[in-house]
């Protein structure tokens, strides 16, 4: 069953939208899981919408530019506080001094607006990512509610109950890391006597060239003001503006550069939301390990699909010919057989990952997985592009075989068996 809500009033930071906007309740197929909401915008309102995130991106260039040409890359210690370092990134806290009383956001007309909470600082992060600029952007990228669960269960950026409820723009093969939508979710955990902190953010990402000409990801997740259709939310309503500017520099490395603020609102003491703060910025800016985990998956599936044609490799010696103490070969009382290439592994030789596969009732559902060391340094090789495009024409595929199931099956719960994509959209 399904209630629309007509003339859906849009709070004063969209107050200039049209009036045509609205919410409509969609049950989902399982009887225990809640209802879900779904955000109609015009065309207008999405271009608006993607406008105002593309600005946000704008703004967090013209600090990275400064950042990296008019301060050589140093950050002011007067200004700004060392709070953690992670690899080779460092995060950095704004000076309670320096900052204004109350941050600023930008609206949809292209102005600041005041945000009232004093515990909201900016938060900077600085450095060198690992991993290379297109496995960063894959394992960043989410186009399902499922899909960023399981992203949280690998990179921890305390994102929960998040749900989509509008999609403005979608990957193509031509740009398969493309996304802008509007979402809710909460943040972090409940604190003691403290109501949760959830936030409706229109969330963007995508690639650029900047003037130099280097390739550029981007990440966007800022705050919008959306009069919803919900009456028993027990949550208050955060408000943020994160940016994260990851950069192809011409000696191959990566670079990442982010920017922003979250504000809890209400009385929220600095202390208590800061480090949720850091925990989510770290988690998204450092991706290429999600990016490992879906590029295993469909290894691990391609695998399984072409041993049932073959007979497993012998059991005898390890895969990477090791030694044992005296110079012979390693006993094989335990060796483990490799998921990918099906050879034989020894303790040495063997990386033992938690993949995340699917989400069932609200609870991702993670394998254990034994891979070769061989394997692994395959899957950090291989094209990220290449695997984004196929998630995309497995979740196409999928689409068109449930319609199909749907219109020829009797039983509303019959699936096709297609190829499971990693992340699969609803």
């Amino acid at each position: 069953m399904q209630e629309s809500w007509q003339s859906l009033p849009i709070s004063p930071v969209i107050g200039t939208m049209s009036s045509t906007t609205s919410s409509e309740l969609v049950a989902r197929s399982t009887t225990h899981s809640p209802t879900q909401e779904r955000l109609h915008l015009s065309q207008e309102e999405a271009r608006r919408l993607e406008d105002l995130a593309d600005q946000v991106v704008l703004d967090t260039i013209e600090y990275y530019d400064r950042f990296r040409f008019t301060e050589k890359r140093v950050v002011d210690p007067s200004a700004w506080k060392d709070v953690g370092h992670r690899d080779n990134l460092i995060v950095y806290r704004e000076r309670s001094g320096p900052r204004p009383m109350y941050p600023s956001i930008r609206a949809l007309d292209g102005s600041l607006q005041l945000v009232p909470c004093k515990s909201a600082p900016s938060v900077k992060i600085v450095g060198l990512l690992q991993g290379t600029l297109d496995d960063e952007m894959y394992g960043c990228f989410v186009d399902s509610d499922d899909g960023v669960q399981m992203r949280t269960a690998v990179v921890g950026d305390m994102m929960e109950n998040f749900h989509w409820l509008a999609t403005v723009a979608e990957p193509s093969e031509e740009d398969p890391f493309r996304i802008c939508g509007v979402a809710r979710c909460t943040l972090g955990t409940s604190l003691p006597l403290a109501k949760t902190r959830g936030a409706c953010l229109v969330i963007s990402m995508g690639m650029t060239t900047t003037q130099h000409g280097e390739r550029m990801g981007y990440y966007v997740l800022h705050s919008v003001d959306l009069s919803e259709p919900m009456t028993d939310r027990s949550y208050i309503r955060a408000k943020c503006s994160l940016c994260w500017i990851k950069t192809e520099l011409s000696n191959g490395k990566v670079e990442l550069y982010m920017k922003g603020f979250a504000a809890p609102m209400g009385i929220v003491p600095e202390f208590a939301a800061f480090p949720v703060l850091v925990n989510c910025v770290l988690g998204v800016g450092m991706t290429s390990d999600a990016a490992y985990s879906k590029k295993l998956a469909w290894m691990i599936y391609d695998a399984g699909k072409s041993g049932h044609r073959s007979h497993p490799p012998p059991m005898d010696e390890c895969v990477g010919r090791c030694r044992n103490a005296l110079g012979g070969l390693k006993s094989s009382a335990h060796f483990r057989r490799c998921l990918v290439c099906r050879k034989a592994v020894c303790n040495t030789c063997q990386v033992v990952r938690r993949i995340p596969v699917d989400v069932t009732d609200g609870r991702v559902n993670m394998n254990k997985c034994i891979v070769c060391i061989l394997c692994m340094h395959r899957a950090k090789e291989l094209s990220a592009v290449t695997f984004a495009r196929r998630d995309l024409r497995s979740k196409r595929w999928k689409s068109l075989d449930a319609t199909r199931t749907s219109i020829t099956s009797s039983s509303e719960h019959e699936v096709a068996a297609t190829e499971r994509p990693f992340y699969e959209t609803r």
